[in-house]
């Protein structure tokens, strides 16, 4: 009984935290605009909208550079500073990282900000990006419901974007059904062995 509960432990839990990454290789590719709702998040909230762009678009370039999982990466229109994304759900997201490179600068600066409910609660330190290698940029910032991407520079190409929602804890009700499950089973095991 001790393990069948553990095991059920381990596998809730592990089923509740498990990362999700979104690579923009499903879109299109072009230089259009990422779709509102696209792995539950508004990628055109700030004053900066972003598109995906196809690796091959630009050879050569930081797009086609650091396009980590083959396909498309995505991009701030313009090259314009402050790219916010907002998250749909209805309750916070962890911001676990992202790969960034330059599209054009040899170098460039970027820096983040994450916020919950309009209050910004985190701030990043300034990560140097290349246009030849993409840099895994790692925050791991838990609560925020949006995250803005600044630059000193022009374009970057952003990949691999991984985040992980709000963890999916099941309502009271279904917690004390499971219980009253697990304490009917131990009972009925503890009757027979009597």
């Amino acid at each position: 009984m001790k393990r069948f509960m553990l095991a059920a432990t381990l596998a809730f839990a592990a089923s509740s935290v498990s990362a999700t990454v979104l690579n923009f290789d499903d879109l299109a590719g072009g230089t259009e605009q990422v779709p509102f709702g696209y792995g539950g998040f508004d990628w055109q909230a700030g004053s900066t909208n972003l598109g995906a762009i196809g690796e091959g678009f630009h050879p050569g370039s930081g797009y086609d550079n650091g396009t980590v999982s083959p396909g498309n990466t995505i991009f701030n229109y313009y090259g314009t500073s402050g790219a916010k994304i907002n998250w749909l759900g209805t309750d916070t997201f962890t911001f676990n990282g992202a790969y960034l490179t330059a599209a054009w600068d040899s170098t460039q600066n970027v820096s983040f900000a994450g916020f919950n409910d309009g209050v910004q609660i985190f701030t990043s330190s300034s990560y140097t990006i290349n246009n030849q290698t993409p840099l895994w940029i790692s925050l791991d910032w838990a609560g925020i419901d949006s995250i803005q991407i600044f630059n000193n520079g022009s374009h970057w190409a952003l990949d691999d974007f991984t985040f992980n929602g709000t963890t999916d804890v099941p309502e009271t009700s279904s917690l004390m059904l499971l219980g009253l499950g697990l304490l009917g089973l131990g009972l009925t095991r503890r009757r027979k062995a009597a």
